[in-house]
């Protein structure tokens, strides 16, 4: 029988450090799923940036005041 995967270990303080988070790290963070940090930023809880793509990156300052 196979055995089931380990999870990747998280760096946290790598992920603290950057400026910017994708959606998924700050909900890694966070502890929550990655559509709760998209209503977060709806709601204007979490302060994001557009990139010119589209994309959103979360401030990661932003994610700090919930930790």
């Amino acid at each position: 029988m196979r055995q089931p995967e380990e999870p990747p270990m998280i760096n946290f303080a790598a992920l603290l450090s950057k400026p910017f988070l994708r959606i998924d790290e700050a909900a890694i963070l966070l502890d929550v799923t990655p559509r709760t940090v998209q209503r977060f930023m709806e709601q204007g809880s979490i302060q994001y940036k557009r990139l010119p793509g589209g994309h959103r990156r979360v401030l990661t300052e932003s994610v700090k005041k919930y930790l």
